[in-house]
């Protein structure tokens, strides 16, 4: 199954091995700004080619998406998103604590 540039999807269509292609943005630094599928969150890519792949993952959704950056050769890129099996698992970061010391134990 696959969803073009302008297509709305339903999360329940976001199952491992259906292909989503979206517009892409610069990002004024060199990269590009690859919309997520499943929240319309921006993923940011700093390095790319003509034919550029990465790993793109929503943290919000804990989605995993095979990436494809691709040159449409107008000065344009567009992004091919494959959602994958396996999910995000992220570990969270506990604020520090104050160390105790003698003084103000």
């Amino acid at each position: 199954m696959s969803f073009g540039v302008d297509d709305e999807i339903e999360p329940r269509f976001l199952v491992p091995g259906v292909h989503i292609r979206r517009h892409t943005e610069p990002d004024g630094r060199g990269g590009l700004t690859v919309p997520v599928p499943c929240c319309g969150r921006r993923a940011h890519l700093a390095d790319i080619g003509t034919h550029h792949q990465a790993l793109i993952g929503c943290p919000f959704c804990r989605l995993l998406y095979d990436t494809t950056i691709i040159d449409e050769l107008d000065g344009g890129h567009a992004a091919v998103l494959q959602v994958r099996d396996e999910q995000i698992a992220l570990a969270r970061r506990h604020p520090r604590r104050p160390r105790q010391t003698r003084d103000n134990a």
